[in-house]
């Protein structure tokens, strides 16, 4: 079978393989303790699910979604904007997504011609590389630097890159590493972005995950012209599986993601959209007490591994904890030791490209007293 030459230089999705061996582990009647996928253990809450049952009995329910998505999630986004980051958005400037996921697919074709390059974050959620090389565009990788807080050095960026690239993938709050968006590195890639007329894409996943004593950011500050940013609904209300995600920004570039996205799929299921107004609802003493518990679970997370002599970079955003492999192991020797000796799974970072090499990383996404069991029993690294 002849095969699209693209998929040859993508490997399996690493969440999936790991699906394989915890399944055969618990098969053999072993525990796991689960801390590799991002899927927050949290539960749903009631008002999303009212507001997903209720809305099935709408007239015309079950007819196509508007592919720009339904104008009252449209609009509570618009609201959500102007109380969290004092952003004016017309209805214009925002798509309703299958979750963020499928727009940060999308927004490759959307803004780049096959050979062009794309300029995306190492360490970085894997799926921004996959939708470059799915879609025919080349990724320039651009270091993310610990010294500097995992921001990247825009200066050392080649300028034959920076000529030529169409699309800069950032991502704040940050997956892998937990770093969090300053004014002072926005106004530096908005810059950046402005001098060399490059698409500005932030994957803000993680927007409302973070430290009680930061403030949250959007690119979205202080101007949209040729910025787009997408949020999801996914891990700040617990809703991974319904799949539902949205763009904001530059007009232009949402029209052309639209455009993509009415070719390639018809929206989401209008419940699905009903129940993301119904979470963006619950306001903020909800969100804070999300914030409470994820903080609470990083504070016990990080006392174990400093006992176990485990360094880490203390991240004040998203549910991750960017740890450093400990000495005399490889990252494939100490996640093995971690997952066959104490049955805890954690993702090497490698997965997140070649330079997250000797770290690996931890989902807070089990609650403290499951984070104090796995951890505690684990050895004393010297």
């Amino acid at each position: 079978m002849k095969i699209n030459n693209r998929i040859a230089m993508i490997e399996q999705y690493h969440f999936k393989r790991m699906d394989n061996i915890k399944n055969r582990l618990l098969s053999e009647g072993k525990e796991i303790f689960d801390f590799g996928i991002g899927d927050p253990d949290l539960e749903l809450h009631p008002s999303i699910k009212n507001a997903l049952v209720e809305s099935l009995s709408y007239k015309h329910i079950n007819k196509y979604p508007p592919y720009e998505g339904i104008l009252p999630l449209k609009e509570k986004i618009i609201k959500y904007y102007k109380k969290v980051y004092n952003v004016d958005l017309d209805t214009n400037e925002i798509i309703i997504l299958i979750g963020s996921k499928e727009g940060i697919s999308n927004i490759f074709p959307a803004v780049c011609d096959i050979n062009d390059y794309a300029i995306i974050p190492q360490p970085g959620y894997p799926v921004y590389e996959t939708c470059s090389k799915l879609w025919g565009v080349i990724p320039y990788k651009m270091p993310l630097i610990e010294s500097q807080g995992y921001y990247p050095r825009l200066d050392i960026i080649p300028e034959s890159i920076s000529k030529i690239a169409k699309l800069m993938i950032i991502n704040y709050p940050n997956n892998p590493t937990g770093a969090v968006l300053n004014s002072d590195f926005l106004s530096k890639v908005k810059a950046f972005s402005e001098k060399y007329n490059i698409v500005l894409c932030n994957d803000n996943a993680y927007n409302e995950i973070l430290n009680p004593e930061i403030e949250p950011l959007s690119i979205l500050m202080g101007g949209k012209n040729n910025c787009i940013e997408f949020g999801t609904f996914s891990k700040s209300f617990n809703m991974t599986g319904f799949r539902i995600g949205y763009a904001v920004g530059d007009k232009s570039i949402i029209e052309a993601l639209l455009k993509i996205k009415s070719n390639t799929d018809s929206g989401q299921f209008m419940p699905i959209q009903y129940s993301a107004i119904a979470a963006l609802s619950l306001g903020e003493d909800y969100l804070e007490k999300i914030k409470k518990i994820y903080n609470q679970r990083r504070i016990v997370l990080e006392n174990i591994l400093m006992e176990k002599n485990i360094s880490f970079f203390k991240g004040k955003g998203t549910f991750y904890c960017w740890c450093n492999v400990p000495q005399k192991y490889t990252t494939d020797e100490f996640c093995e030791e971690l997952l066959y000796k104490s049955s805890i799974v954690v993702t090497p970072g490698y997965v997140f490209g070649k330079i997250g090499y000797n770290h690996f990383r931890i989902s807070l996404t089990q609650n403290e007293d499951t984070i104090e069991r796995a951890f505690s029993k684990i050895d004393i690294y010297y």
